[in-house]
C-alpha cells in the first residue's frame, strides 16, 4: 500500500473490520448490519486515507499529455490543456476510457462517477472572447 508500514495496514484492517451499525429515522429503528465499506463518520484519518485511496486516480494523468489531475479532500479536479476545446475534450475523454484512467479506477474501487456533479470549465487564450465553448459529451451524460 505505497510504501505504508505493515504494522499501520494491520492495525486499519483491524480498526475497519466487524463493524455494525443500525438506521434510525421517525419511528423505524433498523437491525444491526454489517458496515463493509468507507470510514467512521468525522474520523481524523478520513483525509489521509482518502489521499491514499484516490491517489491511483491522481496518479493516472498523463503530463506528458497535457494532464494534471488534483484533489482536495474527495474532489479531483483534472486540468487540460490544448489549442482548441476539441482537443481538450479528446484528452479528458483519454483520461476517463483509457485503460488504466479513472473509468477503470472507479470500477476497482466501487466509486462510481455521477456526471451531473462534474464542471467544466472551457478558457481561451483571448479573454475578450468569452464564451462557455461546446458542451462536452461523456459516455454517462453531457457536462
Amino acid at each position: 500500500m505505497r510504501g505504508v508500514p505493515k504494522e499501520y495496514t494491520n492495525w486499519l484492517h483491524v480498526k475497519l473490520s466487524g463493524r455494525q451499525t443500525r438506521l434510525k429515522f421517525d419511528d423505524f429503528t433498523s437491525d444491526l448490519f454489517g458496515i463493509e465499506s468507507g470510514i467512521d463518520q468525522g474520523c481524523p484519518l478520513s483525509v489521509i486515507l482518502y489521499a491514499f485511496y484516490n491517489s491511483d486516480l491522481i496518479d493516472s494523468a498523463d503530463t506528458t499529455h497535457g494532464e494534471r489531475a488534483v484533489r482536495s479532500m474527495d474532489d479531483v479536479a483534472l486540468v487540460v490543456t490544448g489549442k482548441t476545446f476539441g482537443e481538450c475534450h479528446t484528452r479528458i475523454r483519454q483520461f476517463m476510457d483509457r485503460s488504466g484512467g479513472a473509468q477503470d479506477w472507479s470500477r476497482t474501487h466501487n466509486s462510481a462517477f455521477a456526471p451531473d456533479k462534474f464542471g467544466l470549465i472551457n478558457c481561451k487564450a483571448q479573454p475578450s472572447r468569452i464564451g462557455l465553448g461546446p458542451a462536452f459529451d461523456l459516455s454517462d451524460g453531457t457536462v
